[in-house]
């Protein structure tokens, strides 16, 4: 429940013996701040001090001490720069490496239909994929259209920007042919996973189960993927199932159990998972789920990446510096 706090950045150092130096230098501020109060610092008394007080030229007291304490800390950050700081991130070998998806998403005329809220089945699977794309920042990420055929609509890339906006974009219209071919979606991606160099593989096919077109059988097309180490999810993004659609012939019911069980067949076959969505709720947690599936199954060694902070805090460190030695010159210039 709480993972989400091991992937928070932790402050670390390479050199820690320069620390010590720290405390040698608040000892030496409160020594500095003991001789004031005890009247033993150093200075040159100026005459008619109480007439340059009543003109208004005393500053505040936070504002005299305020030199004084951008000095020590310009000091003390450079103590810190010198001790070597570095951010370290934790990472399991799939969220650093990340691992290659190619969605396969059914824009069929049968996907059309509203009732998703009002919304489309492919309107809603287009958010849900499009936040997927979002969320996989270290994933490669393809996409695939079908319909009648199946196509790719882009290749493997890094760029999810880019799928984003193809997936806004997507309609219909972009395949004439009628029908679903689920099978010819599964080889298409198959074919653009095989080409990649990646040991986590996985499709991501969406439809509303209708496979009716194409040349090859969803079921040998799943053989392929899995003798290609490829794991299918595989989404109903129909709403009703067999018994939820009276028909006295039985035709239609009959129908629709056999695609729903022939999707479930692609899951099994390729060890991967079979989901019903019945709003977009659902399909967004549906593809949550397998986010977590995937993360979980290759959880892998946890691995450590540390990026340096030793030029940052020389900086800082330098423009404290530079903002005393301006503010002491000028506003706040001490005269006795």
């Amino acid at each position: 429940m709480f993972e989400w706090i091991s992937h928070i950045p932790r402050l670390g150092v390479s050199e820690p013996w320069w620390l010590l130096l720290l405390p040698l230098f608040a000892l030496a501020a409160w020594f500095k701040g003991w001789r004031v109060l005890k009247g033993k610092g150093s200075g040159i008394l100026f005459p008619a001090l109480e007439r340059l007080r009543d003109s208004g030229f005393e500053a505040r007291r936070w504002l005299r001490q305020l030199p004084q304490w951008l000095r020590w800390s310009a000091l003390a950050l450079s103590v810190v720069a010198l001790a070597g700081p570095n951010l370290l991130f934790r990472q399991t070998e799939a969220e650093s490496k990340g691992i290659d998806v190619m969605l396969a998403l059914d824009i069929s005329e049968s996907m059309l239909q509203r009732d998703f809220g009002g919304k489309s089945r492919l309107d809603a699977a287009r958010e849900v994929a499009r936040s997927f794309v979002l969320r996989r920042s270290n994933d490669r990420i393809g996409l695939v259209v079908f319909r009648g055929k199946g196509y790719t609509q882009c290749p493997l890339t890094l760029d999810h920007e880019v799928i984003a906006m193809l997936l806004d974009r997507l309609s219909p219209g972009v395949i004439q042919d009628n029908g679903t071919a689920i099978g010819s979606a599964i080889l298409i991606a198959v074919n653009r996973l095989k080409a990649s160099e990646s040991l986590h593989k996985v499709i991501i096919l969406v439809t509303d189960g209708e496979n009716n077109a194409g040349e090859v059988g969803a079921g040998t097309a799943a053989g392929i993927a899995a003798r290609s180490g490829i794991r299918i999810y595989s989404i109903n993004a129909g709403m009703k199932v067999a018994s939820e659609r009276p028909d006295l012939s039985g035709e239609s019911g009959s129908q629709t159990l056999k695609d729903e069980e022939s999707l479930q067949g692609i899951a099994r076959t390729t060890g991967g998972g079979y989901f019903r969505v019945e709003d977009p709720a659902a399909l967004d947690e549906t593809v949550r789920a397998i986010d977590r599936l995937e993360k979980k199954r290759f959880a892998g060694p946890i691995m450590e990446h540390r990026s340096g902070l030793f030029f940052q805090f020389l900086l800082v460190a330098v423009l404290l510096l530079f903002l005393e030695i301006v503010l002491s010159s000028t506003r706040l210039l001490r005269i006795p």
